[in-house]
């Protein structure tokens, strides 16, 4: 599914929900691979689906293969541990060189803000 998912993105499921025509699902193949595709065509119990960037369908699955629907993605742990590491060195210096000099020099700004684009703030809440 790149460029949309990364292979090493953790995804987030919504388990109970009715997955419809051109939802991102994620299914367990006839090898036991987990995947996450886009589910295109339902028909006779079976579901149709393919990669955004693959050039061929998936070989059709029982409906009861289907694990949910994707609903959302956090980031790798590598880019969260570089962030957290980026954040606990350059947040200090940043707060004392813009007390001190004010914004004139942006690099701090712009290294403190490459750094936490690595921490979205996704939340699955169920109504209820």
């Amino acid at each position: 599914m790149s460029p949309s998912i990364n292979p090493k993105e953790s995804l987030l499921l919504d388990k109970e929900a009715a997955p419809e025509l051109g939802d991102v699902v994620l299914f367990e193949n006839r090898f036991g691979k987990k995947i996450a595709h886009r589910l295109l065509h339902r028909f006779g119990g079976y579901c149709f689906t393919k990669g955004d960037n693959c050039p061929r369908f998936d070989f059709p699955f029982p409906e009861d293969k289907l694990l949910g629907v994707v609903v959302g993605k956090t980031r790798s742990a590598e880019k969260k541990l570089l962030a957290g590491i980026l954040l606990a060195v350059f947040l200090p210096q940043f707060i004392i060189h813009s007390r001190l000099f004010g914004l004139k020099n942006k690099k701090f700004f712009l290294l403190l803000s490459m750094a936490s684009r690595h921490y979205p703030h996704i939340e699955v809440k169920k109504d209820g």
